[in-house]
């Protein structure tokens, strides 16, 4: 049996321990899952993946992540993904009342179209608290930022961004170094 961070005793049905990257990906299989990582994970292959495009981002518009994701006080590094011309994009591409929590991302850049963030690229009525980024992190168009592209009523705290944001928009530019848009949610303590 495994703990989250609040010491809740969790069977491994309860909370799927991710080992490795391929765990990492494979998490798209079972958007309604509850994950927590058993160490921290070297993505760095990533970066030549699915013909240069790098990791899938879990979950997307059609299929959104539902479940929950405890890092676990762990970090995941070199991760890549290179979708210049996808939205959603992050290591969940669209959330949906998630909780994701105690993760690190090292490194890695993260590059995709619109709605862009290191952790998630759109966040829906999600929670997102004591995560960091300090890969690159791009979009070819806006609402990108260090660890969220956009949120919507969203709760997002304890969070840090030292990677490299950028953005480009025709008309309202929405890019920022932790939040690219934050639409009717709360950031606290973050940098």
């Amino acid at each position: 049996a495994a703990t989250d961070l609040a010491g809740t005793a969790k069977s491994v049905t309860e909370s799927m321990l991710v080992d490795n990257v391929y765990d990492l990906q494979n998490m798209d299989a079972k958007l309604a899952g509850n994950y927590m990582l058993s160490g921290n994970i070297d993505a760095s292959e990533t970066n030549s993946w699915n013909t240069g495009a790098g990791f899938s981002p879990v979950g997307s518009w059609g299929s959104k992540f539902t479940g929950s994701f405890d890092g676990a006080c762990r970090t995941i590094s070199g991760l890549t993904i290179n979708r210049s011309s996808t939205d959603n994009v992050g290591l969940f591409g669209y959330v949906n009342g998630s909780v994701i929590q105690s993760v690190g991302l090292a490194g890695g850049s993260i590059t995709g179209a619109g709605y862009v963030g290191g952790v998630a690229g759109y966040n829906d009525s999600g929670t997102i608290t004591n995560v960091y980024n300090t890969g690159a992190v791009s979009g070819t168009g806006s609402y990108v930022g260090g660890v969220q592209g956009e949120a919507s009523g969203s709760t997002i705290s304890n969070v840090y961004n030292t990677g490299a944001v950028a953005g480009i928009s025709e008309g309202d530019v929405n890019v920022g170094g932790v939040v690219g848009e934050n639409l009717g949610g709360t950031i606290s303590n973050a940098l």
